[in-house]
């Protein structure tokens, strides 16, 4: 019993010697964060599968990213090649895996010293690799950290002339068969040597054996060319495309043009599309609302009024012209921009007027709407999306000019007069990017002295009547607030649709031409515009 027992402790310590020399023999790997990758799904394939295989020993991230702050790297400048040289080789790590995520994963490995041991581009499947190919890729990256190839200058680029300075074999063949007479030691002076007794000045470009000659082993390794050291062995991955080369330039420069004009903003945008619009107005005397006066009993109901509305909505055309000149310049005032718009809509208008001496018939009359817009804007962008699939978004100021006229057609004979407006405005506006595909935008304004009566187009008379019929003088306000979506349907092009509340009030004061506006009144004007169409940046 002691004799086996004596072989089965020997066994056990040999067994443990053994273990513990492979686990010293592991290779030390950390992986990195990978750059465009949502949520580490791609890092944790590929750091789950190294578990998994255990032949290599994994470093924890966070130790690795320790180290990278004592000696002050932070962020995408520990994983690049040189900060890698400055970190690796204080955690004794012998192979440093990086990757950058897009429509395929580029895999990088990286030496203790900064130096590129293999790469690898892996198809993605929505935005993660299949079983198999991320078997080949952890096998590789394993293999590599486990056998790097030798870091050593490419060969050179004529292998061939170490051989041309060999000296030329012995003339073995002449003296070894004595001539019997002088007739006999003839021929060898007239005929020529044997072709295997006198290799070429150059080492023929097939090997030797193809020839079916028999010369020595030197001579045969001599003119084989030698082997390229930077050649990685084909126990990787038999499938995969490896080099040992940078990542391939012109297919990343592709995307990330493509996605240049995701990271800045547009220089010119676009907006061409259909409008639909809803307006109502009332006018009261003698009171600060319409409402007011509608509550008083009929027999205190005294002066004309006025009520608008439309039969149907207003149709038409818009368009929105957005200039940044300086979206590409990466400075903090690369918000700023112009933009311009027009709107003109038409609609079939229903008009009813309540004098002192009964009501009008309601008359079918057509009337215009006509928007322009030109203003200075500032806006303020934000990334809420990653460094390699960036979603900007911003919150900015605009302010300028807005016009408005609503005109009915006077050959109509309709008693109403129409609405223009000439006044500045101010206001607040955002976006905010839910996918590429999905935004959120809005805003609102607030119109500065918006009088009825103020036009570029219209004649003095009928401006100066829309306040006379009414008041003396007048003063008024009115803000709008609008929102909608907005997205990319395919490249440059993509979409967006707004709703708009827009109100205006009027306080007249003084006496009026009309019955009853002695003493003034107030008029309220009421838009709910939809505005849809394409928009085109770039």
């Amino acid at each position: 019993m002691s004799r086996w027992g004596a072989l089965l402790a020997l066994a056990l310590a040999l067994t443990s010697q053994v273990a513990l020399a492979q686990k010293a023999s592991k290779p030390r790997v950390v992986v990195l964060d990978f750059e465009g990758d949502r949520r580490g799904a791609l890092r944790t394939q590929v750091e789950s599968g190294l578990k998994k295989g255990k032949q290599v020993e994994l470093v924890p991230l966070k130790r690795y990213m320790s180290a990278a702050g004592k000696v002050g790297l932070k962020g995408a400048a520990a994983r690049m090649p040189e900060g890698v040289a400055q970190v690796a080789p204080g955690l004794e790590v012998d192979a440093v895996v990086i990757a950058t995520a897009g429509r395929t994963l580029n895999v990088q490995v990286l030496g203790a010293d900064g130096s590129e041991l293999w790469t690898k581009n892996v198809k993605l499947q929505r935005g993660k690799m299949s079983a198999s190919e991320a078997r080949r890729l952890v096998a590789g990256i394993a293999t590599t950290a486990a056998r790097p190839p030798p870091a050593v200058a490419p060969p050179p680029t004529e292998p061939a002339q170490p051989a041309t300075p060999e000296p030329a074999p012995p003339p073995t063949a002449t003296p070894t068969t004595p001539a019997p007479d002088a007739t006999a030691a003839k021929p060898p002076a007239t005929e020529p040597p044997p072709a295997e007794t006198k290799p070429p000045a150059t080492p023929p470009a097939t090997p030797p054996a193809a020839t079916g000659s028999t010369e020595t082993p030197a001579d045969s390794t001599a003119a084989k060319p030698p082997a390229d050291p930077l050649e990685v062995p084909k126990s990787l991955d038999d499938e995969s495309h490896t080099s040992t080369q940078p990542f391939d330039e012109y297919a990343t420069r592709t995307e990330l043009e493509a996605k240049d004009r995701h990271r800045h903003p547009p220089i010119v945008h676009l907006f061409l599309g259909g409008t639909t619009t809803w307006r109502t107005y009332c006018a009261r005397p003698g009171v600060s609302s319409c409402g007011e006066f509608d509550s008083r009993p009929e027999e205190n109901q005294v002066g004309d009024t006025i009520d608008f509305k439309s039969g149907v909505p207003y149709l038409g055309l818009t368009g929105q012209l957005e200039v940044l000149p300086l979206a590409r310049s990466g400075k903090p005032w690369r918000g700023l921009g112009l933009v311009a718009g027009y709107q003109r809509g038409y609609s079939e208008t229903r008009v009813k007027v309540t004098t002192e001496t009964g009501e009008t018939p309601t008359r079918s009359v057509v009337a215009t709407d006509s928007v322009i817009t030109g203003m200075l804007l500032y806006r303020y962008y934000f990334n809420m999306g990653t460094e390699s699939h960036p979603r900007l978004g911003y919150a900015g100021f605009r302010g300028g000019m807005l016009s408005r006229a609503f005109e009915v057609d006077q050959q109509a004979r309709a008693p109403l007069t129409g609405s223009h407006r000439l006044h500045p405005s101010a206001g607040l506006e955002f976006s905010v990017p839910l996918r590429h595909w999905l935004r959120l935008e809005g805003g609102g304004q607030f119109f500065i002295g918006p009088k009825a009566g103020q036009s570029l187009t219209a004649d003095d008379g009928e401006l100066e009547l829309e306040v006379r019929d009414l008041g003396a003088e007048v003063s008024s306000s009115g803000w709008f607030a609008e929102v909608g979506l907005a997205g990319e349907l395919w490249g440059p092009l993509g979409y967006s649709v707004r709703g708009r509340y827009t109100t205006v009030k009027d306080t007249f004061t003084g006496a009026g031409a009309r019955f009853g506006w002695g003493e003034g009144g107030v008029a309220s004007e009421q838009h709910i515009d939809i505005r849809w169409g394409l928009t085109a940046s770039y």
